[in-house]
């Protein structure tokens, strides 16, 4: 025997079962990524791991415009600024 059990269930049983499923998954993906340390707000250290490069390359892109927050000393980056900063020089290959 295989462990397979044939189950027939109705379309909107399918679709509540998604609909949890899909549910859990977020909560748990948030949950990850909150544990993860993963916030909004980096050091330029995380900034760096979060981009995959090397400090200095990161200073290069403060001077091309990539917002930093300095507050008492510490100097943090915005996740949401790298994202929006980093889609801007995104590059379409065009396929004629």
């Amino acid at each position: 025997m295989n462990g397979f059990i044939p189950l027939q269930v109705s379309d909107e049983f399918k679709g509540k079962y998604f609909e949890l499923f899909y549910e859990l998954s977020k909560e748990a993906f948030e949950a990850a990524k909150r544990d993860s340390g993963a916030g909004r707000f980096m050091t330029k250290k995380q900034c760096c791991e979060f981009i995959g490069i090397s400090f200095g390359h990161l200073q290069k892109l403060e001077k091309f415009g990539l917002p930093v927050i300095e507050l008492e000393g510490k100097v943090l980056v915005d996740r949401e600024d790298v994202i929006k900063f980093m889609s801007k020089y995104k590059k379409v290959e065009n396929h004629n």
